[in-house]
């Protein structure tokens, strides 16, 4: 084998290398990414799940939960607010649904649950109702929404 010939074979064994050390970073960055992204919606749900400390509005849930027609109109609103967050912050599993994480099933059965858990109530279902005929969520959410309430 000739100089020249060796030459190339070692260029060529550090283009591979370097190529090799780059898709690894990547991928490296990619889980990062998505572990930081998984850390945000984790976030989400606890700030506001972490609103029911607040006992008053925690009977106001409750309440809202059981008759959302009985609550006054500050508590409509604030109940509303509380479940709009909540399918808000649960919009976030169906984002995170191809996650590394977490599979696709597992999330949007996530999403589900707490949707459903929330919305699946005579007041939730009326508050939705409502919320749906003034302002809404975009089709797909609305739609993902459906599907777990159905």
């Amino acid at each position: 084998m000739s100089i020249g010939e060796l030459a190339q074979l070692i260029a060529a064994i550090g283009v591979i290398l370097s190529m090799l050390t780059v898709a690894k970073q990547v991928k490296d960055n990619t889980k990062q990414a998505k572990l930081a992204n998984w850390g945000v919606l984790s976030e989400r749900y606890m700030s506001v799940y972490k609103q029911t400390s607040d006992l008053n509005l925690a009977d106001v849930i409750i309440r809202g939960h059981n008759d959302f027609n009985s609550l006054n109109e500050s508590e409509q609103l604030a109940f509303g607010h509380f479940l709009e967050n909540v399918c808000i912050a649960n919009e976030g599993a169906l984002v995170m649904a191809n996650s590394i994480t977490r599979g696709r099933e597992e999330m949007v059965a996530l999403f589900e649950r707490h949707v459903r858990w929330h919305l699946c109530s005579k007041g939730g279902q009326a508050w939705f109702k409502k919320f749906q005929q003034e302002r809404g969520f975009p089709g797909d959410l609305t739609r993902s929404i459906h599907n777990a309430i159905l």
